[in-house]
C-alpha cells in the first residue's frame, strides 16, 4: 500500500491479495485482534483503491471496517477503534451509494466518536485531523440548518488551525486554509462583504 516503485494501482491490488491471503488464516475465531487489523489494513486498500468500480470499492472498504469495529471496541483498544472510525468516516463521506444526506451524517457521527479518544491534549495531530474532516463534513451537509452547518464547518476549520501551524504543518496549513477560505465564501450569516 505504500510502495512508491512500481505501479500505484499494481501496488494496491498486490496490497488487497496480500490481505485477503492473511485473513485465510487470521480468523475472527483464532485471531481476533490480528483479523481486526487486517480488515482495517484492507478497507484502507479499498479506500484508495485505483481499479475496479469507485463505488463498489468504498462498499467494501465501509463493511470491512464496520467487520473490524466488532473486535476493536473503544474500551478494549481506544486507540484502534478511534482510527477504524475515522476511517470509516471519511469512507462515509466519499461513499456513493445509499442516500447522501444519510452518508454525511454518518460521517459525522464516526467522526464525533473519534473525538472521544483523539483529544487536543493528548493526540494533537489526530484531533486536528478529525476536525478537519469534520469540517468538510458540515460543509457538505444537507441535514440542519445551512447557515448553522456552515458555522459549525468555519469552527472545525479554525480549530484544526490551532495544531496545523504554517511553520508545524505548512502542507496541512494550507489545506485547511484553503477549505476556510471557502467556506467563509458560502457563509450565509455575518455581513457578505466582511465574509468575502
Amino acid at each position: 500500500c505504500k510502495r512508491i516503485q512500481g505501479s500505484k494501482a499494481e501496488n494496491i491490488e498486490a496490497a488487497i491479495a496480500a490481505y485477503q491471503q492473511a485473513l485465510l488464516v487470521y480468523t475472527q475465531t483464532d485471531f481476533p485482534i490480528k483479523w481486526a487489523m487486517t480488515q482495517g489494513n484492507l478497507g484502507n486498500a479499498y479506500c484508495n483503491r485505483i481499479r475496479g468500480n469507485k463505488a463498489k470499492n468504498l462498499e467494501a472498504a465501509i463493511a470491512v471496517f464496520q467487520q473490524a469495529l466488532l473486535v476493536l471496541t473503544q474500551t478494549d483498544f481506544p486507540m484502534d477503534w478511534a482510527m477504524t472510525q475515522y476511517n470509516l468516516g471519511h469512507a462515509y463521506s466519499q461513499r456513493i451509494k445509499g442516500n447522501k444526506a444519510q452518508n454525511m451524517e454518518a460521517a459525522i457521527a464516526a467522526d464525533q466518536q473519534t473525538l472521544q479518544v483523539y483529544t487536543q491534549t493528548d493526540f494533537p495531530m489526530d484531533w486536528a485531523m478529525t476536525q478537519y474532516n469534520l469540517g468538510h463534513a458540515y460543509s457538505d451537509r444537507i441535514r440542519g440548518d445551512k447557515a448553522q452547518n456552515m458555522e459549525a464547518a468555519i469552527a472545525l476549520y479554525e480549530q484544526a488551525l490551532l495544531v496545523y501551524t504554517q511553520a508545524d504543518f505548512p502542507f496541512e496549513w494550507a489545506g485547511a486554509q484553503n477549505s476556510l477560505g471557502n467556506a467563509y465564501s458560502n457563509r450565509i450569516r455575518g455581513d457578505k462583504a466582511q465574509n468575502i
